[in-house]
């Protein structure tokens, strides 16, 4: 009788410390893409297209909210599909533009130094004899 006790009452303990565990780790998973894509769009600056820039930061502002608000995981979980939704059309955005602002970022100077020859380097030992 002792035993099955324990053994019904460790079962939900698991339990309750899985749904913990979950609610825990959506939780630092969305401070994590806050704060990450709040650096994307600090790093980007002026390439983000205002239109996308004002709606990711919407679901930036929203999953902040559901953070701090205390949602339940669920609405937390939906909140960060919602903003990688957004995230990804701002990839495309960028992605979509003419290459020359990417060129502005150095791409340019890598063409230039592969221009002169066919690419291939060879690694080796070079020593002198007399």
């Amino acid at each position: 009788m002792l035993v099955e006790r324990m053994v019904k009452e460790a079962e939900k303990f698991a339990r309750e410390d899985k749904e913990k565990r979950d609610a825990i780790d959506t939780k630092n998973q969305a401070e994590s893409l806050v704060y990450q894509t709040e650096k994307q769009l600090k790093e980007l600056g002026d390439k983000v297209p205002a239109p996308v820039k004002d709606k990711v930061e919407a679901k930036v502002k929203e999953l902040k909210d559901a953070i701090s608000a205390g949602r339940s995981t669920q609405a937390i979980k939906d909140a960060i599909t919602s903003l990688n939704q957004e995230v990804m059309q701002l990839g495309q955005s960028l992605y979509s533009q003419p290459a020359a602002p990417s060129g502005v970022d150095g791409s340019s100077s890598g063409k230039g130094s592969n221009g002169d020859g066919d690419g291939d380097v060879i690694d080796a030992d070079f020593s002198e004899s007399k």
